[in-house]
């Protein structure tokens, strides 16, 4: 989801979701389009510039197939391809996965078969295909806590109506679009206010605007083995299940030998491979943990893991922590002017080293764990 989404109008919410989601929908429905705002793709504006789209979730009872949608790149990561259970295989038809071309890309040699000599999905979309729709970023959904500010709509890329009937048959959510960010998309990490963790200086700028794609409010998570073992041995003791990380959604899991629970905590600054990441702030996590991404029995609010995290885990503003947002450090050109060109890569099985740690949370990890 960082950088692809599945929209409705948000008037569509009203109509799908019941109550709670129709007081969404009218929160999202005030933030208007005004239909003028300057776009180097005004041409390729279509659909409606005052109709908001907004994304779907699936915290959402409606929308929870799309926890059975596997996302997977192919052929050499220049395609996306998308599997689903829910999407019947036909007779000679292949419909039980979508392939959507990467739309960054020229495709001149459509026509010839695909890429690498691959034969590509007939039904993917072209580059020729490409629209312009007003959406609702992450985080902006109508569950904003008072003092949360709320962000403006995007111009985002619309993937097709292939792209969007596949989906449509998988998630069973009538009138959804796939979207994606484009060249011209620009948005920022913000604090979120309920932790309170400052955003680390900016290495070649002191505006500390650190670009986002479409995730909630980081580029990356980091998340701890050891520290799920734990959790896990706190939930058996309770009589409850364990969970999978999976529960977490993170980019990036760590795990090693000498490696404590909850020691990510402490870390302000890694590196990992050759690149080096500014450990940012803990991440509160909500009623998505507690759904079974396989049965996608809810266990609600008061569920686990969440109410074991609440034992131990719950900060003054109400936050239940598993998991840290990492922000790459940006390392200047040989001017200092601005990132480099250079494209740094995380493998799996790299070393990760702890440059920096915080003294506070340090202090409190000492506190609670380190017995």
């Amino acid at each position: 989801d960082r950088f692809f989404r599945v929209v409705v109008p948000a008037v569509d919410c009203c109509n799908q979701d019941g109550a709670d989601a129709a007081d969404n929908a009218s929160n999202d429905a005030t933030v208007a389009s005004d239909g003028d705002n300057d776009h180097d793709d005004d041409d390729q504006r279509n659909q409606s510039t005052t109709t908001i789209w907004t994304y779907c979730t699936p915290r959402n009872p409606a929308y929870q197939k799309l926890f059975h949608v596997r996302p997977s790149l192919v052929y050499d990561s220049t395609f996306l391809k998308l599997t689903s259970s829910h999407v019947e295989k036909r007779k000679n038809v292949r419909t039980s996965d979508f392939v959507l071309l990467k739309l960054n890309d020229n495709y001149e040699n459509k026509k010839n078969g695909g890429v690498a000599g691959k034969k590509h999905d007939p039904n993917a979309t072209s580059k020729d295909d490409i629209v312009v729709i007003p959406c609702m970023t992450a985080g902006s959904n109508g569950e904003e806590e008072d003092g949360d500010e709320k962000e403006e709509p995007q111009l985002l890329r619309d993937c097709g109506d292939n792209a969007a009937g596949w989906l449509q048959r998988a998630t069973n959510i009538t009138n959804c679009r796939l979207v994606n960010i484009g060249e011209t998309f620009e948005r920022f990490v913000k604090i979120n206010p309920h932790q309170g963790e400052e955003l680390p200086s900016n290495n070649y700028s002191n505006n500390c605007n650190f670009p986002v794609s479409l995730a909630d409010e980081a580029p990356y998570l980091l998340t701890s083995q050891t520290s799920l073992e734990d959790l896990n041995r706190r939930l058996l003791l309770r009589g409850k299940s364990p969970v999978e990380m999976r529960r977490f959604r993170p980019n990036i899991v760590v795990s090693g030998r000498e490696l404590r629970p909850w020691e990510e905590d402490t870390w302000k600054r890694i590196r990992i491979g050759n690149v080096e990441f500014h450990v940012w702030q803990r991440c509160g996590r909500c009623v998505m943990t507690a759904i079974d991404r396989d049965s996608l029995e809810r266990n609600g609010c008061g569920g686990e893991p969440l109410a074991t995290l609440s034992t131990f885990r719950e900060r003054e503003g109400g936050q239940r922590n598993f998991g840290m947002h990492l922000i790459p450090v940006m390392k200047g050109d040989d001017d200092g002017n601005g990132p480099g060109n250079s494209l740094p890569e995380v493998f799996v099985g790299d070393k990760i080293e702890v440059l920096e740690y915080d003294e506070n949370r340090r202090a409190e990890w000492s506190m609670s764990f380190s017995q």
